[in-house]
């Protein structure tokens, strides 16, 4: 079955001199107009699912609306589509593609990747996507422990709560937290100086492949993450 996709990207040049100014850490709730504001891209798409959460393109069934807001920049693929920059697949590229993603993301995105996601006009979901970090980076959070996890959020006030989940999130090595009230992931390496931050907003379930589903430069990518994980 084919997902009827409608791409829209608005290329908001003048955001890109703008200052974020959001900590993207407290699990606050964030506006689309707060984003826009604050220089996110916004990429907008709608599907159409029938009674059983499949892809179809019966517009009597029901209509579904994304806004993905990223502090990625836009560019064209091979298939002439609009999506975010490549940073997802560098071993894909070439070596000057290669190099030129990753002074992008050292240099214009301070190495951290920064996903919402709203369905309907609902806040969906957020990720934050560390891939290095070093201490000379302002604004990049050190989360790359439990003991500096759980010493960020008490120095910002926010409270924090570790959640055991069998092997996946242990005593000794917890990934699963309520942060602000809501179930979040957070997958860290104090060895790499790298972590991924997930929060769910409107249900239980957390994804972990929010990189390699958006920033491939491939939106059959795109559709079938929306198909399969509504």
């Amino acid at each position: 079955m084919r997902t009827t996709i409608l791409l829209l990207v608005f290329l908001l040049f003048m955001s890109c001199q703008k200052i974020d100014k959001i900590n993207h850490y407290t699990n606050k709730i964030v506006t689309q107009k707060e984003l826009l504001d604050n220089g996110f891209y916004k990429y907008s798409y709608s599907t159409l699912y029938d009674s059983n959460g499949n892809t179809m393109t019966d517009t009597t069934k029901f209509l579904v609306k994304y806004d993905m807001y990223s502090n990625v920049k836009p560019e064209k693929n091979d298939e002439g589509e609009i999506c975010p920059s490549q940073v997802g697949s560098l071993f894909k590229l070439d070596s000057v593609r290669k190099k030129e993603m990753k002074d992008y993301l050292k240099n214009d995105l301070n190495n951290r990747i920064i996903t919402y996601l709203f369905r309907n006009d609902t806040l969906f979901y957020k990720s934050i996507i560390v891939p290095t970090s070093n201490k000379t980076q302002k604004g990049i959070a050190d989360l790359t422990t439990k003991a500096k996890i759980t010493k960020y959020y008490d120095s910002i006030k926010i409270p924090i709560k570790v959640l055991i989940k069998g092997q996946l999130s242990s005593q000794e090595h917890p990934t699963l937290f309520f942060i602000n009230n809501y179930k979040t992931s957070i997958q860290y390496s104090e060895k790499d100086k790298s972590y991924d931050f997930f929060t769910n907003y409107l249900d239980d379930f957390i994804y972990y492949d929010i990189l390699d589903t958006w920033y491939y430069g491939l939106m059959r990518n795109t559709h079938y993450f929306l198909s399969n994980n509504r």
